[in-house]
């Protein structure tokens, strides 16, 4: 799941654009390390997703906090770099 984080209006002239924030997971095959807890969240999480249409999904509101809070940071890439997705600026 890829998502990108704005800098809220008003505020654009700090020196930054955005942030974005990739999570690899599987909704079945779970690694061995994923506690029942953290399952439940995951599940939460997508049962969330209500989506409005198949062509164009917007998600009214979704519990976005406790899917990150869960996430082992430790275990991470992080870099420096462009947009990761068209047109790549």
């Amino acid at each position: 799941m890829h998502t990108v984080h704005l800098v809220p209006k008003g505020e654009e002239g700090n020196g930054f654009m955005a942030a974005a924030l990739g999570i690899i997971f599987d909704t079945t095959n779970y690694d061995k390390s994923v506690t029942a807890d953290q399952v439940k969240i995951i599940d939460n999480f997508f049962d969330s997703l209500v989506l409005s249409s198949k062509l164009n999904p917007v998600a009214a509101e979704i519990n976005y906090g406790e899917l990150i809070m869960s996430i082992d940071t430790n275990n991470r890439w992080v870099y420096k770099g462009s947009v990761t997705t068209p047109p790549c600026a």
